[in-house]
């Protein structure tokens, strides 16, 4: 089965958008990943594939982290993974990795430091990367967002799309999600159009029209869409079928937990 999973990891990076930086990887990070990320991730796949994935997602995340002004959350166990084993092995060789191909270093920040805002931007941007359109409606989560889940961390991030509401669970010790899936309160369509991502939701029910329908006042009615603004510099990935740490990885979202639900460390803004 190794060649198998080599082989599927050969053609995920020949088709990747960051195939370059991909490929650039240091030759023994896959290694020293496969032998240390079991002890901080108990029950983690430490196989080709599965690493070319995580890879990818951490690349993902630096794109973003490198375009925005503040700290972006990790929204993914299984790239930070990649990203603690690089920290350990050669902080100093992912400094100039990050330099060479993203432009900027990705400082590294602790989960309990990070702003309440900094999933929405690492999602903010992710969205305006790499999530498609269809009908003016999301068509899925960005890759980034979805990693977890399609991966089967242990302990990680279970986000799906539900309506107009981004939900998240935490995911148990063999991968799978735990409990419902609840909708996220630093990812609700309100919090989306004040970030700019989407026009304004319809109202709460019982706010209505004299006609009887539901509006809000920009005459839009239940719209979930993107604006095109593509204003990054506001900051910064579906378990629909999509190619989708630090502290304790898996908290069930609650009313007021914001960015530190759902999400591992962070980074960037720093530099």
């Amino acid at each position: 089965m190794q060649w198998l999973s080599q082989t599927r990891a050969t053609w995920r990076i020949r088709r990747s958008p960051w195939r370059t930086a991909l490929e650039d990887l240091p030759p023994q990070l896959a290694a020293y990943w496969r032998d240390t990320a079991p002890l901080e991730y108990p029950g983690i796949r430490t196989d080709a594939f599965f690493f070319a994935r995580a890879a990818e997602g951490l690349m993902q995340f630096f794109d973003a982290a490198t375009r925005s002004r503040i700290p972006c959350a990790l929204p993914s166990e299984a790239a930070d993974s990649v990203w603690h084993a690089w920290l350990r092995r050669d902080p100093i060789g992912l400094e100039r990795f990050c330099r060479k191909h993203f432009g900027a270093s990705v400082p590294h920040v602790e989960r309990a430091a990070l702003a309440g805002d900094a999933l929405l931007n690492t999602f903010a941007l992710c969205v305006r990367r790499t999530a498609p359109l269809r009908r003016a409606r999301l068509a899925r989560l960005p890759p980034l967002f979805a990693l977890d889940a399609s991966l089967r961390m242990p302990g990680g991030h279970a986000y799906a799309l539900r309506g107009r509401a981004v939900v998240h669970a935490p995911m148990g010790a063999d991968g799978r999600r735990l409990g419902h899936a609840l909708p996220h309160p630093a990812l609700t369509p309100w919090a989306l159009h004040a970030a700019g991502l989407i026009e304004r939701p319809a109202p709460p029910a019982g706010r209505r029209r004299r006609d009887g329908s539901d509006s809000g006042d920009d005459g839009t009615v239940g719209m979930f869409a993107m604006d095109g603004s593509g204003a990054a510099d506001s900051g910064c990935g579906d378990t629909s079928g999509g190619d989708g740490g630090c502290g304790d990885g898996g908290s069930s979202c609650g009313s007021s937990c914001g960015s530190s639900c759902g999400s591992s460390c962070g980074g960037g803004g720093g530099d």
